[in-house]
């Protein structure tokens, strides 16, 4: 094994890996679960919510492109900041990052646990099976070099390849079974309430960005982002599609379930748990081996220690290891009751939307241009007015600012 400093960190990542490896970190468990559930809150007018969040993801998703393609750095979000404002706005950003991703990820887990409980039997506690797919995941995530683009293929790939493929199979029984009509949205209010409950599925273009700096072409980025939201917008709105067509009838919080249930009874009971499990897998693999480059660069910066920077075969392992313990220290938390999973969801959103507002102005810092701000104003009054409408978030975030000022201000960091 060949030990190397982070200053020695190579991409390895080809096109269809990276579009892959993206992938896995937008799709996720909720692709099993929304659809079902703004289904029966208003109906067939469900999917024309999906289809607006995915066009409201647009703004963020180009932003990110934008400044990927044009920094490529594992700080992504963070460093972004550091070039547009300092040290502080530095801080600040990878404080929220790591604090939206450190407390998202373990509630994931802890999901992907219950579906790996329906497909095994098991009667094993769902916080402990949560810590051994956070496990999985890093284990995973240890490789570097063309072993990591191997993960990537065998991982995401076959999540991916089961997904699509069970999607186009139920899709082909429904119509079959009871054609396709699609009308006019009949209430647009009611469209956009369900907004809310949905755009955090389309999260995760920020934590893509620190891939950037994996490409063995950075050019690659950009159209591996753009490749990768075709995707996952399709698939989303697959499923919406499904659940649409099959007009399902109950168990709306496993839609695609009961999709099975109604239009291919003959469809084996593990299905959808095996499918469940498989998503939520690639999804910790993936965004682990993002976070762990955010680590890395915290790291080479002094934020956090020197030791978590060095890399052992083209792999930040140590960076790995520290990511998975978080975790881990996370769901142990939530098993002792000092946190909840309903508590973790709410926080790791209001920081992404945090990040997204940093990041947005950091976009007009560093590129100017009309087209930069029109995509700020597109990011930044969405983002203002959710974080605005609940004074938790603005405390919460105003508590993060001041740890970063505080840190920055007494010198714990120093720059190299």
């Amino acid at each position: 094994m060949k030990d190397e400093s982070q200053g020695e960190f190579k991409g390895h990542l080809g096109l269809a890996s990276g579009i892959l490896l993206i992938v896995t970190i937008i799709l996720g468990s909720g692709i099993l679960v929304l659809p079902g559930l703004v289904f029966q809150k208003i109906g067939r007018d469900g999917i024309y919510a999906w289809l607006a969040c995915s066009l409201l993801s647009v703004p963020i998703l180009t932003t990110m492109v934008v400044l990927g393609s044009a920094y490529p750095n594992t700080g992504g979000v963070a460093y972004y900041a550091k070039l547009a404002f300092g040290q502080y706005p530095e801080l600040l950003v990878a404080l929220l990052f790591l604090g939206a991703t450190l407390l998202g990820l373990p509630s994931i887990a802890i999901v992907g646990s219950a579906y790996l409980q329906k497909l095994t039997g098991s009667s094993v506690d769902i916080h402990l099976l949560a810590a051994l797919l956070i496990l999985l995941a890093a284990f995973f995530a240890l490789s570097g070099g063309e072993t990591l683009s191997s993960g990537v293929r065998l991982v995401g790939g076959s999540s991916l390849f089961l997904l699509v493929g069970a999607l186009v199979a139920l899709i082909v029984l429904a119509v079959r079974a009871s054609g396709v009509g699609f009308s006019r949205p009949s209430d647009f209010l009611s469209v956009a309430s369900q907004i809310p409950l949905i755009f955090f599925s389309f999260t995760g273009w920020e934590i893509a960005s620190h891939l950037s700096a994996d490409f063995r072409n950075p050019k690659n980025f950009g159209r591996a982002m753009f490749f990768a939201f075709v995707l996952v917008c399709s698939a989303y709105v697959g499923s919406a599609a499904l659940v649409h067509i099959a007009d399902i009838k109950a168990n709306f919080n496993t839609p695609i379930f009961q999709a099975a249930a109604q239009v291919a009874p003959f469809a084996p009971g593990w299905l959808v748990p095996l499918l469940g499990v498989s998503l939520i897998v690639a999804n910790l693999f993936g965004s682990v081996v993002a976070v762990s480059r955010l680590v890395l660069y915290l790291s080479g910066r002094r934020f956090l220690p020197a030791s978590l920077g060095y890399l052992r075969d083209g792999a930040p392992r140590n960076s790995v290891y520290f990511v998975a313990a978080s975790l881990i220290v996370i769901v142990v938390c939530d098993k002792i009751g000092l946190l909840d999973i309903e508590m973790m969801f709410s926080l790791a959103g209001t920081n992404f939307i945090a990040v997204y507002v940093i990041s947005a102005i950091a976009l007009v810092r560093l590129r100017g241009g009309l087209a930069a701000w029109l995509l700020a104003a597109a990011i930044l009054i969405p983002s203002g007015l959710i974080i605005f409408s609940a004074a938790s978030s603005v405390s919460y975030i105003a508590s993060t600012a001041l740890i970063a000022y505080v840190s920055v201000r007494n010198n714990r960091t120093r720059l190299i």
